[in-house]
């Protein structure tokens, strides 16, 4: 496969993050490229990006690591995959976080498994919502009128 690893003012490209759905390639047109370097940045360039929106076009600023070459996808970085420490740094910058190992929030398959056979055996569940019971009223008796007596 070949790998684009520079672009040219007006080339299109495809990068995540602009949409609700984080999966979807949005396109956009390169505009400029700018060298950050003097500002501690990578050597390398980045490129300033307009994406078309219905309100006004959006400008995103990425390197070659976090845009995609075609509206297939994936991005550069994971088209080149020989330094895979660079390339999930970069995955985190653009908000996609990948972790091969299990997330220790997420139950387990035996948790999971257990939660539903309990489910299945248990015949009724405790309300969810607790009420106190609020107290009667007391009632008094009625006073005789001063004419009654």
């Amino acid at each position: 496969m070949n790998i684009k690893k520079s672009y040219k003012v007006g080339d299109n490209v495809w990068i995540y993050g602009i949409t609700r759905n984080q999966n979807k390639l949005t396109k956009g047109t390169v505009i400029k490229i700018l060298d950050l370097s003097e500002l501690d940045f990578n050597d390398e360039p980045y490129y300033l990006i307009k994406v078309p929106t219905s309100i006004e076009p959006l400008l995103e600023i990425r390197t070659w690591h976090t845009m995609s070459q075609d509206s297939e996808g994936p991005v550069g970085s994971m088209r080149d995959l020989t330094d895979i420490d660079a390339t999930l740094k970069m995955l985190s910058q653009t908000g996609l976080n990948y972790d091969e190992e299990h997330d220790p929030l997420e139950p387990t398959p035996e948790q999971i498994h257990a939660a539903l056979e309990k489910s299945k055996t248990d015949k009724e569940h405790a309300p969810l919502v607790y009420k106190e019971n609020k107290p009667k009223r007391r009632t008094f008796a009625k006073r005789k009128s001063k004419n009654e007596a």
